[in-house]
Formats: C-alpha cells, sequence, structure tokens
C-alpha cells in the first residue's frame, strides 16, 4: 500500500479539479452530494486510468 502512494495523490488532485468545476458551473446545488459524487467520479476515473496504465 506504500509503494502506491502516488495513486492516492492523483485521485486528490482529480477530485479537487473535478470539485472547482462543479461549484463553478454549479451543477450540484447540495454540498454533501457533490463532495460524495466528485469523490465517485474521481476514484472511478483513477481506476480505470491505473487499469489501462498499470
Amino acid at each position: 500500500m506504500t509503494e502506491h502512494w502516488y495513486v492516492y495523490l492523483i485521485v486528490e488532485v482529480v477530485a479537487y479539479l473535478l470539485s472547482l468545476v462543479c461549484e463553478k458551473s454549479n451543477i450540484l446545488e447540495s454540498k454533501p452530494l457533490r463532495f460524495f459524487t466528485v469523490l465517485f467520479v474521481a476514484y472511478f476515473l483513477c481506476w480505470i486510468i491505473y487499469d489501462l496504465i498499470v
């Protein structure tokens, strides 16, 4: 688990960028819903990219 620390960092960066996009475009008004949706999408997106690379 410690050898793949960069994956967690990349997921965090992607989630932050998705959060900024959702906040600017007012896609989701509810903040808790936006938080969980952004985390889910970022995790899923990074998981797919990680599987394609490795």
